[in-house]
């Protein structure tokens, strides 16, 4: 299951979603929100596959809020730098990964409800995208490939 939300979230993340009224949403999901991130701005809501998301600006940091429809908190994620990734992940990046045959598109920064953290790195070459998945620990994977 949780490996099936972490793909949700990537790919969602990557691509644009449909967007939902505030209406339709869970009034724990727009209380909890609401008590957490009471400075958010530029506030959309959406529903993406079996997850109401939230995406907001805080803090000059555009975060997206993942809500299961019975009103919790599966996890959060954000676009960071490169040189943001823990020490471990920029090794296994910049060792396995090399410039100048892969070029880094973007980083993502997702936290899970049990507040375990994976990064998930877009890297760019001739003919596809690769996204490779991080832990803290610096073990990687190639989470997706797609071809250009």
């Amino acid at each position: 299951m949780k490996k099936f939300f972490i793909a949700g979230v990537f790919a969602l993340a990557m691509i644009s979603s449909s967007f939902a009224s505030t209406k339709s949403v869970n009034g724990k999901i727009m209380g909890d929100f609401a008590a957490s991130f009471a400075n958010a701005k530029n506030i959309i809501w959406s529903t993406v596959e079996n997850y109401e998301k939230v995406s907001f600006t805080l803090n000059n940091e555009r975060i997206s809020v993942f809500y299961d429809f019975d009103g919790n908190l599966s996890g959060t994620s954000k676009v960071i730098a490169f040189d943001k990734l823990p020490k471990a992940a920029i090794e296994t990046i910049t060792t396995k990964y090399t410039f100048p045959k892969y070029v880094v598109k973007e980083c993502i920064e997702f936290v899970n409800s049990d507040n375990e953290k994976d990064y998930y790195v877009s890297l760019e070459k001739e003919k596809e995208i690769v996204v490779v998945k991080i832990n803290t620990a610096g073990d990687a994977h190639i989470f997706s490939r797609t071809k250009k």
